[in-house]
């Protein structure tokens, strides 16, 4: 899901709330190992939910497995959400249906403040896969880039 239609499905959502009570989310990241959109609009008035979480990933390393390649995130996947003055901290958890069991986690962390534009944090990524009968994980790291509207 491109940028921009992540942004107008966030406006659309925002327009169903009352407007002094809502913003909106959104996370890059575009390296060697993976690109990612995730967002959502957020209450600000309800402890910062997130209301219509959404996003694309991109698995970019070696030996990844074709349904892993590209995949589509819903509000389903968010397992954990935090976001206050100063932290934002997401959680993400895919898991592919039938076999070979096979799951992806996804831990987004940034820091910033009420006047920044864009909030910087570090990404991890844990892709588990059966693979011969046992289940091995690799892990994968890097920065993130937040925009915080609202």
């Amino acid at each position: 899901m491109s940028r921009s239609i992540l942004a107008l499905a966030a406006m659309a959502c925002l327009l169903a709330v009352p407007a002094q009570a809502t913003g909106g989310i959104s996370c890059d990241a575009d390296d060697r190992s993976a690109k990612f959109t995730i967002g959502s609009p957020i209450g600000r008035s309800t402890g910062g939910s997130f209301y219509q979480f959404a996003g694309e990933l991109e698995l970019r390393g070696a030996n990844v497995a074709a349904d892993f390649r590209k995949v589509t995130l819903i509000k389903d996947h968010l397992t954990q959400s935090w976001f206050d003055a100063r932290d934002l901290k997401m959680h993400v958890h895919f898991e592919r249906e039938g076999e070979p069991h096979g799951t992806i986690d996804l831990t987004v962390e940034a820091r910033g403040n009420a006047e920044a534009e864009t909030w910087r944090g570090r990404y991890v990524l844990s892709i588990g896969e059966t693979v011969n009968g046992e289940f091995r994980t690799r892990r994968v790291t890097g920065r993130v880039s937040c925009s915080i509207e609202g």
